[in-house]
């Protein structure tokens, strides 16, 4: 893009599918035009990787029936929009784009919903799922997720079918949440870019600071993203409590984190990928006591986002990387690994 183009962001990650069954659930409808349509357009957002994720109270036998219920719910509120538009490939996000409407990619953030069957995952490929997160926080038949840190067995046989068929069909393979072991076994297998949605650098670790929550990715592991032609999404939430955690508490916090990214990858391999929670339901959001989850502060949803786009523009990177960070290199990835 040159100079002075509108700037149009990409939210690698989003959790609107649960907003908009909890919705649903209760007797609403166009919950994305009444509750998001709004912060989106004012935030510059013109594209979301919508997650389907299933809640731990669903694991592991409800959550094939669970994720169709949320896909489910999310088609039909589409269906009820004039502004939002389902999209199964690049040419049809492009197409959204011209037309001014918001392009949803439906995403998968835990592998249980396929069970051990790839048919299922051929399915979820037909109603239009495009990215892929092997886990959550927990393990399943494909991987670990952070809270098995500990116990780490990495990618499992029928993981490694998985990404096969992830690749085969054209899915964004997210890296999300896995385990160091699950995270390099992938690496091993894959042969298509890879995403790690949301995540954060590990800039602020030192001998004081721990990642309890394995929420950071070393810069090894950022690296390692970018040799596969993929992309780094940064997030937006806090994790508030005692001082030995990486905390992200305001903007200038998060704006840190895509800034090491840059650095350490160069800004072709980084982006937003935002996860905001100011939309889930009270007590709804996972719990890691003594610590809770908070908002940013002036990053709080996704009407703040023009302040990224000024603070990284205020730290010194050009309108061109911008336009890399927000939109253009996911974009370049959808592309190759969608069509």
């Amino acid at each position: 893009m040159r100079r002075g183009d509108p700037f149009r962001i990409v939210d690698l990650h989003a959790d609107l599918p649960y907003h908009v069954i909890d919705g649903r659930s209760k007797g609403e409808h166009q919950i994305l035009e009444r509750y998001h349509l709004e912060k989106l357009r004012k935030g510059y957002v013109s594209t979301l990787i919508a997650a389907i994720w299933v809640e731990s109270s669903y694991k592991p036998a409800g959550a094939l029936k669970r994720g169709l219920q949320i896909a489910d719910a999310l088609l039909e509120d589409v269906k009820e929009s004039r502004s939002f538009r389902l999209v199964y490939d690049h040419q049809e996000l492009l197409d959204a784009e011209k037309e001014g409407k918001i392009s949803l990619i439906l995403g998968v953030e835990g592998g249980e919903i396929i069970e051990e069957d790839l048919s299922l995952l051929r399915n979820f490929h037909r109603l239009g799922a495009r990215s892929f997160g092997l886990v959550h926080n927990e393990r399943n038949l494909i991987a670990d997720g952070i809270d098995h840190t500990d116990d780490d067995r990495g990618l499992t046989d029928f993981g490694k079918q998985v990404i096969e068929e992830l690749d085969r069909l054209g899915i964004i393979v997210d890296l999300a949440h896995t385990t160091p072991k699950s995270f390099w076994d992938v690496l091993d297998v894959s042969n298509r870019p890879l995403i790690l949605s949301h995540t954060l650098t590990s800039k602020d670790i030192s001998p004081n600071i721990e990642d309890k929550f394995h929420r950071t990715r070393t810069d090894d592991q950022l690296k390692a993203i970018a040799s596969t032609g993929g992309i780094i999404g940064i997030y937006a939430v806090n994790m508030d409590g005692p001082s030995d955690i990486v905390k992200v508490p305001d903007l200038n916090a998060y704006c840190g984190h895509v800034e090491h990214a840059v650095k350490i990858v160069g800004p072709e391999h980084v982006g937003l990928g935002l996860d905001f929670v100011d939309y889930f339901p009270p007590n709804s959001l996972p719990a890691r006591p003594p610590y809770r989850f908070t908002l940013v502060r002036d990053l709080e949803n996704h009407s703040k986002l023009g302040a990224v786009i000024s603070e990284l523009s205020r730290r010194g990177l050009s309108d061109e990387e911008l336009h890399m960070i927000t939109r253009d290199n996911f974009i370049r990835v959808f592309k190759n690994v969608v069509g």
